[in-house]
């Protein structure tokens, strides 16, 4: 009787500090309405937690507040130094080199062009995990590609946004499966086929869907007024440093135990380091300065509070609250374990970003679909959470999107990415309820 009474009284402690929380970030939000000042959703998070732990009687949480972002340090890392090399590619001229060569190449054929665009917007989200790192570099460019060729500011804004987001998932970097796969012990590997499975067909369908109705051929002195004619003395040198890391990461995975297992850091810093000779010169150093300053700085703040959120949550008792009932709804019905995939986990990621979902609530309903292949599950559970990057509160690659674009309202893009998500989110539930057929086909380990 007393242990009910106790258990009772845990998970209303645990309610209090939910709600405490949540009140607390909506009074941020309300005072920053009121002197119209945008509070950076890091700040909003740790405060929130902070006095959600003081309310449920642990004081100040001063070591976990700093302990939770440790889990962290690897994957900012990671995000950093693909940061730095994106950054010198861009300052190099590289980018503009590779966009040059796509749109007067193939502005007359627009299936290529709007492939070839998919794969630009994919490729820097595929190496750091964020999309709005690749919003922020790739996208600024093909921004002007799209306006160029007739598409209009908000379609080009939510193709970056969705398209981003998708490439964010992408292989080799995709962040909420290296979270869950750590969180239930098992190795993250034999995830890329599977994951490229999962992402390339929706990217695709995304920008052919919002772009190709409007697609009119550039002239070349359109595209002149746009972009730099390229000054090089070879063809190949803007691609050197994307090809460099892609064969790293091929011979490691093709020669395990003969290839060094290089870090993915130091694959991504020997590619900026290729970058310094391929084009215009770059200092490094301030390079690596400017690709942290703005919006990016303020996403790396999230993701280092994230794990403060995380850590804060499990010591009262809240992410045991919001795992349990999760779970609790889920089991009533297969039907509901798949909605609380499907939209609970984007939903919860737009408050506490793709890192928050796959940390508190991916383990735990990856761990509920063990009878089914589990790397096709924790990939499908992966793709729910990243598409919380155009999810506002946090929406990181939705609004970096919108600023790109230059449209001034965030709501008509996110209603436009409306039937690109809902294909990505009724395809990646067919490949999730038939995961070990598809395991199958697009799984070796």
């Amino acid at each position: 009787m007393l242990m009910h009474a106790h258990d009772g009284q845990m998970y209303w402690d645990a309610v209090f500090v939910l709600c405490v929380m949540v009140a607390t970030g909506v009074i941020i939000s309300l005072i920053g309405n009121r002197f119209k000042q945008r509070i950076p959703l890091a700040f909003t998070l740790f405060v929130s937690v902070a006095v959600g732990a003081m309310a449920g009687g642990f004081g100040f949480p001063f070591r976990h507040l700093i302990e939770g972002p440790m889990f962290y340090i690897y994957i900012n890392l990671v995000i950093f130094t693909a940061l730095i090399m994106l950054q010198v590619m861009k300052e190099s001229g590289n980018m503009q080199d590779i966009a040059w060569d796509i749109l007067v190449n193939f502005r007359q054929k627009p299936k290529i062009l709007f492939a070839l665009l998919t794969l630009m917007l994919f490729f820097p989200g595929m190496v750091t995990g964020v999309g709005a790192a690749a919003v922020l570099s790739t996208g600024v460019i093909v921004a002007v590609i799209l306006q160029a060729v007739g598409v209009p500011k908000l379609e080009t804004a939510a193709i970056l946004a969705i398209v981003t987001t998708l490439g964010a998932a992408a292989p080799p970097v995709n962040l909420p499966a290296l979270i869950i796969s750590s969180g239930i012990n098992m190795p993250y590997e034999g995830f890329d086929l599977i994951i490229l499975v999962l992402t390339v067909p929706p990217g695709i369908f995304a920008t052919y869907y919002l772009g190709s109705r409007h697609f009119k051929v550039a002239s070349v002195e359109t595209i002149e007024s746009i972009l730099e004619k390229p000054q090089r003395k070879l063809a190949i040198l803007p691609y050197l440093p994307l090809l460099v890391i892609v064969t790293i990461f091929s011979l490691i995975r093709i020669f395990p135990g003969k290839m060094p297992d290089l870090i993915a850091p130091m694959v991504f810093m020997v590619g900026a380091l290729v970058g310094l000779f391929t084009g215009k010169r770059v200092n490094i150093f301030m390079a690596a300065s400017r690709c942290m300053q703005g919006r990016l700085f303020l996403v790396v703040a999230i993701f280092f509070v994230v794990g403060s959120v995380v850590q804060v949550m499990s010591l009262t008792g809240v992410k045991g609250l919001i795992v349990i009932s999760t779970l609790a709804v889920a089991s009533t019905a297969p039907i509901v374990m798949y909605l609380a995939i499907a939209v609970g986990l984007p939903l919860f990621g737009g408050f506490v970003t793709h890192l928050g979902a796959a940390a508190v609530l991916g383990i735990p309903l990856a761990l509920a679909l063990l009878t089914q292949n589990t790397i096709v599950v924790v990939s499908c559970i992966s793709i729910f959470c990243i598409l919380s990057q155009i999810i506002p509160p946090s929406a990181l690659g939705g609004y970096s999107s919108q600023e790109v674009a230059g449209y001034p309202d965030y709501q008509p893009v996110l209603k436009k990415c409306s039937v690109p998500v809902l294909v990505t989110g009724a395809y990646t539930l067919l490949v999730l309820y038939f995961a070990d057929t598809f395991a199958r086909w697009f799984v070796y380990v």
